[in-house]
């Protein structure tokens, strides 16, 4: 038929020739000179003496004559200029069949002539579709495939000209398609002409190939069913050129069997490549890049469309066909591995002859056995990059499709799985992720899920599990996850493992270990770890992606997922716990996010796991970042567990007290926190006990002030029964931490030895009695009130064990303090105001003085008012200076040292009890302190800011001028006039 069109339009534009050389005929349009010239041209190129051909063809094309043919309108005139172009191409050729073969110079302008003629605008767009312009660019595409058939071989760059200018055609309606079929036949035989005269070997030639497919995926792959079954048709005739290609030579023309051009380029292989081993001839396998292939082709196996799943498989066919065929690269597998290659191979051919001979078989079972021959054929390298490049499988625009693909991966997976090492598993998952966050449907989201929790149960879970939680950091960085149309992907994955069998506990394990590795960063740094700030914001993107996650599953995991946080109830709520005291010590208190997120995880654990009561503490205090608030916070949640599930409280501290070893600061706080509060609860299991006992007293040494007192006050929270047997070690680290740099873990210390003073036994006290005095005594002057109470109260605790060996060393512990414990009777504090009279009434029975022990117990001790507390030291300086005279002197050094003290009332305390000691004694030891006394005296009447101090100065003056003791201490005074003469702080 093209013959027959080929005469008709040669006769046309003859005759129009011929009419313009007649007298009678007048020229009407020029179209009809240029075409009638074009065609003598090309005819007399044709049939000229092949040793003339070439001069005639670069005076033709040399000379621009042929390019003044470009500016013809009419679409006969173009055809026939086409023609034309198409007849130099052919000349070139029967002159090579003759021997006197040429490069055809100008073959690369007369490519761009004949695009140009093809009817694309300057944006390379197509420009029409009538039927005489589809016509045109048949035969321009019959042109292209001449001329590209021709010496010299084409260059990349007028290659991707081509491509570029004729792909485009696949995508023609297919309205007229007596007129399109044609055209694509045509630019089927082009692309197959480009194939077969391009590169120099097999391999170059398998890169050509490549080339080309990677170009035409995109109609292969297209909703539009013609667009898909012309792309597969064009795929699957270029691998049979190109099997021809890699087994006996191959035809410009696309002969088969034995022809003349054949054997021509037959002879030219064995001359360029005799010297060559076949492997550099003939492409290898891994250059056919198959992995990438399949995963383009497989899904057409599952098309709509019978035509397109018919040639899908026979392209998968000849790709392995061709494969198979190809050279053995040293070093590969035989024998067993090539049987079943072949067989799979042959399973796949019987498939094909099926969908040729019955249309209306099962297509499901075709599909499935599909499946199954390309699993055995693949390689492993193969298998690995299918399943990397299965995203644009995936999101295949028909759906049937999409669900092969999909399909196909899990069958992969699953019978190949052991193949596939940790980046492979971990390539894949990313795979999928992309595919999970684009696929607009949501049961193929649902499937996808289902891909991914396979690649899960059947490789490695932690690297999946890993991968998706670095993807769901990703996304907390770069989007608005709760503003995201449609959900959160990611989230879908959260909850399709949380929601599957096998990989629920699995899972939930993972998340809670990345919670115990991973914290925010927070204000101590105490022990820095050097890592860079990229590393510690990734690790926070992965830590938020992981509470996240835990979230999920509590609240979408269904019976499952909840059957599987009650199996890991211990190991949830410890890593929640911690986490809880990582985000109350970030960096930035404002910043709640971190917080806020927790706490929602926790919140949702409590529903999952129906502790509603924790849940109503988290809602009323977990927010609030003051220290002692989220510490008691802790401690309230640990209560609660402790009551509602006895039986989980082994297995949380046996995991706390191993976090008290953790690097971060603020985790360690809150497993004492923790444990402080279930050790009250420990007496059912002895071992778990000694474990909390020996772990706490560990780390009453611990960096974190907030550690060492809670581990103390969890040490003296033991239960009774057992308290006994570890009263030894409490008393001993009392000591230690009563010498502790930091205000509260002496607070507490001096708290958890009131408490354990009521239950422990005089011998486990009498080794530490002197120690505790002296430690005490150095905390009752603490600026801090509930200190001094609290030190003061401790001290008379220990009053009594102040018997026995050490009844004399402790009662000289009692006078030093006597002075002290007088001077705080009357303290600002009430607090401390009582524990110094209970005090005294307990050091009574020690000192064993009658008058003393009355006077503790009389009225005027308990009172408020400050003349009651006169009367009170000056009858008890009575009675010292009486009974102790020999510590007279001892007694007001220290109450002379108090003059100084930051608080007014214990100045005038002081004044006062040195005064009335003064007035009081006759002992001739204490008069050198009478000037010191009468001239500090005069000093803070004249200079303290404080009323009461100038007051209580003034009436001690007058105490000391009336006493009976005045004119000894003034005698003495005259004595020493001359060495003191000029001090002002001595002068009256």
């Amino acid at each position: 038929m093209a013959a027959a069109e080929e005469f008709q339009l040669d006769a046309f534009l003859g005759s129009r020739f011929l009419a313009f050389f007649s007298d009678k005929v007048k020229v009407e349009d020029i179209d009809d000179i240029h075409a009638a010239l074009a065609l003598m041209y090309g005819y007399a190129a044709r049939y000229a003496p092949s040793t003339v051909i070439e001069a005639r063809i670069d005076a033709l094309v040399g000379t621009n004559m042929l390019s003044r043919f470009l500016h013809v309108q009419h679409p006969t005139a173009k055809q026939a200029v086409i023609s034309a172009i198409d007849l130099l191409g052919r000349a070139v050729i029967s002159a090579s069949e003759s021997g006197a073969s040429f490069p055809l110079k100008r073959r690369d302008l007369m490519l761009d002539y004949t695009l140009t003629l093809m009817g694309l605008d300057d944006d390379n767009t197509f420009a029409g579709s009538s039927l005489e312009h589809l016509r045109t660019q048949t035969l321009a595409l019959s042109a292209c495939t001449t001329l590209v058939s021709v010496e010299p071989k084409l260059t990349v760059e007028t290659r991707n000209l081509v491509l570029k200018a004729t792909l485009g055609f696949f995508a023609l309606p297919n309205d007229t398609s007596d007129v399109v079929d044609p055209l694509i036949n045509n630019l089927i035989t082009l692309l197959c002409a480009i194939l077969l005269t391009s590169g120099e070997d097999g391999r170059s030639r398998a890169e050509q190939l490549l080339h080309i497919l990677r170009q035409m995926d995109l109609y292969v792959s297209s909703s539009v069913e013609h667009q898909r079954r012309r792309g597969c048709v064009a795929v699957y005739e270029m691998l049979l050129k190109f099997r021809t290609l890699c087994s006996t030579g191959y035809c410009a023309f696309g002969c088969h069997g034995s022809c003349i051009h054949s054997n021509q380029v037959d002879r030219a292989l064995q001359k360029n490549f005799s010297s060559l081993p076949s492997a550099y001839v003939l492409p290898t396998r891994v250059s056919l890049c198959l992995g990438e292939r399949v995963m383009v082709y497989l899904p057409r196996c599952a098309d709509t469309s019978s035509e397109v799943r018919k040639v899908s498989a026979q392209i998968l066919d000849l790709f392995f066909s061709i494969s198979l065929s190809l050279p053995k690269p040293v070093g590969s597998t035989t024998g067993d591995d090539i049987e079943m290659s072949y067989n799979a191979l042959c399973s796949l051919e019987d498939i094909i002859a099926i969908l040729r001979s019955d249309a209306s078989i099962d297509q499901s079972e075709v599909f499935n056995r599909v499946i199954s021959s390309i699993c055995v054929l693949l390689t492993r390298d193969e298998l690995v990059a299918t399943l990397h490049g299965c995203t644009a499988a995936i999101c295949d625009k028909i759906k049937q499709s999409a669900e092969g693909a999909i399909q196909a991966v899990i069958e992969f997976i699953a019978k190949r799985r052991n193949e596939l090492n940790e980046i492979d598993v971990s390539r894949t998952t990313q795979s999928l992720l992309s595919a999970s966050m684009v696929v607009p449907e949501k049961n193929l989201r649902q499937e996808v899920l289902g891909a991914i929790s396979c690649l899960a149960e059947h490789t490695s879970s932690k690297i999946v599990f890993n991968e998706v939680l670095a993807a769901a950091g990703r996304d907390i960085i770069t989007k608005d996850i709760s503003r995201l149309r449609g959900g959160w992907p990611t989230q879908d994955v959260f909850y399709a493992f949380s929601q599957h069998t096998e990989l629920s506990a699995l899972f939930i394990e993972h998340v809670v270990s990345v919670l115990n590795q991973t914290t925010v960063q927070t204000l101590d740094s105490e022990r820095g770890d050097g890592r860079r700030v990229s590393d510690i914001s990734t690790e926070e993107n992965v830590l938020q992606a992981a509470v996240l996650a835990v979230t999920a599953v509590f609240r979408g995991g269904g019976k499952v997922g909840k059957k599987a946080v009650e199996q890991s109830y211990a190991v949830v709520l410890s890593a929640l716990t911690l986490q809880l005291g990582s985000c109350h010590g970030s960096v930035v208190p404002a910043q709640k996010e971190p917080l806020r997120s927790l706490l929602t995880a926790f919140q949702a654990f409590c529903e999952c796991v129906g502790d509603l009561e924790m849940g109503k503490i988290l809602a009323r205090d977990g927010e609030r970042h003051e220290n002692e608030k989220w510490i008691n916070l802790i401690g309230e949640l640990a209560g609660c567990i402790s009551i509602k599930r006895p039986k989980e409280v082994p297995t949380i501290c046996s995991l706390l007290s191993k976090a008290l070893d953790r690097h971060q600061r603020f985790q360690r706080d809150a497993a004492a926190a923790a444990l402080s509060e279930f050790v009250r609860y420990s007496d059912g299991v002895s071992s778990l006990l000694e474990q909390m006992v020996e772990a706490m007293c560990r780390h009453v040494s611990d960096e974190s002030p907030t550690v060492r007192r809670l581990c103390l006050r969890g040490l003296v929270q033991i239960p009774s029964v057992h308290i006994l047997q570890h009263v030894t070690q409490i008393l001993g680290v009392v000591v230690s931490l009563l010498e502790d740099p930091d205000e509260s873990v002496q607070l507490t210390a001096v708290l958890c030895l009131l408490t354990v003073l009521e239950s422990s036994p005089k011998e486990a006290v009498d080794p530490v009695l002197l120690n505790l005095s002296v430690r005490l005594r150095n905390l009752q002057i603490c600026m801090n009130s509930k200190m001094r109470a609290n030190a003061v109260a401790a001290f008379g605790a220990l009053c009594k064990y102040g018997v026995g060996i050490h009844h004399e060393a402790f009662l000289e512990q009692v006078h030093i303090i006597l002075p002290r414990l007088i001077l705080h009777v009357y303290d600002d504090d009430l607090s401390v105001r009582q524990a110094c009279r209970n005090t005294l009434r307990r050091i009574a029975p020690l000192i064993n003085v009658d008058g003393l022990t009355a006077l503790f117990n009389m009225h005027c001790l308990c009172s408020d008012y400050r003349s009651d507390y006169e009367d009170f030291t000056r009858e008890l300086t009575r009675q010292l200076c009486q009974n102790f005279a020999s510590r007279a002197d001892t007694y007001m050094a220290t109450v002379i040292q108090a003059f100084d003290a930051p608080w007014p009332v214990i100045q005038a305390n002081a004044i006062y009890f040195s005064s009335s000691m003064l007035s009081n004694s006759d002992d001739q030891r204490i008069l050198s302190h009478y000037s010191q006394v009468f001239g500090m005296l005069v000093g803070k009447m004249s200079r303290s800011p404080d009323a009461l101090v100038r007051a209580t100065s003034s009436s001690a003056l007058g105490l000391l001028l009336k006493s009976s003791n005045s004119i000894s201490w003034k005698t003495l005074r005259l004595d020493r006039a001359d060495t003191v003469r000029g001090s002002p702080t001595f002068s009256l």
